[in-house]
């Protein structure tokens, strides 16, 4: 077909009211942006390891009405997380600059990863500033949870009957082209806070709580059936913080037998898989994918300069070249490593206001569900950071975290809406009549 000047005039222009409508109307981009995020190989790669999704342009687009349109201020809870945030990403620009100016520059990868995290902190906590918008994220999500479970069941299922034979061959059938198996943990983590927020928030009938925790736990199976153990565990590890804060003994007691029923029905099938996948040796490392080769690896990168690191994104450079296989795969050794002790603490510091913010939030009956929502997120992913570098600009982890800021800003600001109404119900109070 050829283009001619009045096609493009009229994609031109449909582009343009297209993206008209999703500035003026937020929150349907907002559910085309939870939704996108279900589709990982619907990208257009931009390089080596850069791909462009849906979810990125709309990114870009909730940066242009920031800008256009001048967002509420953050609220207290929400500024403690963000400043600190901030002060996170500085460190990161200014290592990377010094590095540039040394002329050891960061991988592209790396600082593309990071710039597009920095647009997710300081963007979704801003476009999502009611409960509405908040609502439209969620339901996306929980859309992209569907959505990845079923692509995980047709590519298991368009694998070849050999696909069983160890646990790698089956994380590989699974896995998607542009995605590896732990980002598949990352997603789980993602959706399954997606589900348990909507629980907090479309707790308006004893439907939607039903569904909402039936997914939840659902998706918390989807790293178990690939056998992603440490997501796995660190899921499993938030869903009992969770259900102990709220004391949901019953809810607790149900999560353990469908856990207990997947692994009896699991060993069932294949129970050679089983048994490979819980094979570990802690005193060797076997079973741990390496993972204490990498990490003896990064702890002697980190003798070589622990004050100030290596430089942002200079992990896989330094480590290929000492012999390792490029990765320390554990987000606190990464950060010593690259920002040395400094960005370490600032770091913990993020993992603090979490909990901080959380705690508070739980403190307040009206709002305990959401505070305890928020600490079994971040204790969750700092689980999950131990083997993985989830806390230290990875995509997927950022978003939770961003959706984690906003619905506590969602909290304070409905805090401060119901002040007022009390005092002025409290000035229109009849004062009592007296009779002589």
């Amino acid at each position: 077909m050829a283009f001619t000047p009045i096609l493009y005039f009229e994609a031109g222009a449909g582009i343009l009211l297209m993206a008209w409508f999703l500035c003026a109307k937020p929150e349907y981009g907002l559910f085309l942006y939870g939704l996108g995020l279900g589709f990982p190989d619907a990208a257009i790669p931009l390089g080596v390891a850069i791909n462009l999704r849906l979810d990125d342009a709309l990114l870009l687009l909730f940066l242009l009405r920031t800008i256009l349109w001048t967002p509420a201020p953050a609220s207290p809870g929400q500024h403690k997380i963000l400043s600190v945030q901030a002060l996170f990403l500085f460190v990161c620009f200014f290592s990377a600059a010094v590095g540039m100016a040394q002329g050891t520059p960061p991988g592209a990868y790396e600082t593309m990863k990071m710039i597009g995290c920095a647009a997710i902190v300081f963007v979704l906590p801003r476009i999502i500033q009611s409960e509405r918008r908040l609502r439209f994220l969620l339901a996306g999500l929980m859309c992209a949870g569907l959505a990845l479970a079923l692509q995980i069941v047709l590519r298991l299922g368009a694998s070849s009957a050999n696909f069983l034979a160890n646990t790698q061959e089956l994380k590989e059938a699974a896995t998607f082209t542009t995605w590896n198996p732990n980002t598949i943990g990352q997603a789980a983590i993602l959706i399954v806070f997606a589900a348990g927020s909507g629980w907090l928030v479309f707790q308006g009938s004893r439907v939607n709580r039903i569904i909402c925790s039936s997914l939840s736990i659902g998706f918390a199976m989807i790293p178990g059936l690939m056998f992603v153990r440490g997501t796995t565990l660190s899921i499993a590890a938030g869903f009992i913080l969770f259900f102990g804060l709220m004391r949901a003994w019953k809810s607790l007691l149900v999560f353990f037998l469908i856990c207990f029923s997947v692994v009896f029905y699991m060993r069932s099938v294949d129970p050679g898989l089983v048994d490979d996948a819980t094979r570990v040796d802690l005193s060797t490392g076997e079973g741990l994918s390496h993972r204490l080769d990498r990490w003896d690896m990064a702890v002697e990168a980190i003798q070589a300069n622990p004050l100030l690191g290596q430089g942002f994104g200079q992990e896989w450079a330094y480590l290929s070249d000492e012999g390792s296989e490029g990765r320390a795969h554990n987000a606190f050794l990464s950060t010593w490593l690259e920002l040395g002790v400094g960005g370490l603490a600032l770091l913990l510091a993020v993992v603090y206001q979490f909990i901080s913010v959380g705690v508070s939030l739980y403190r307040r009956t009206e709002f305990q569900l959401c505070g305890a929502l928020v600490l079994a997120l971040i204790v969750a992913a700092f689980l999950d950071s131990f083997g993985l570098p989830t806390l230290y600009w990875e995509k997927l982890p950022t978003i939770s975290l961003s959706i984690a800021v906003a619905l506590v800003g969602v909290c304070e600001k409905n805090a401060l809406q119901t002040v007022p109404q009390v005092e002025s119900s409290m000035e229109m109070e009849t004062l009592p009549h007296h009779i002589y």
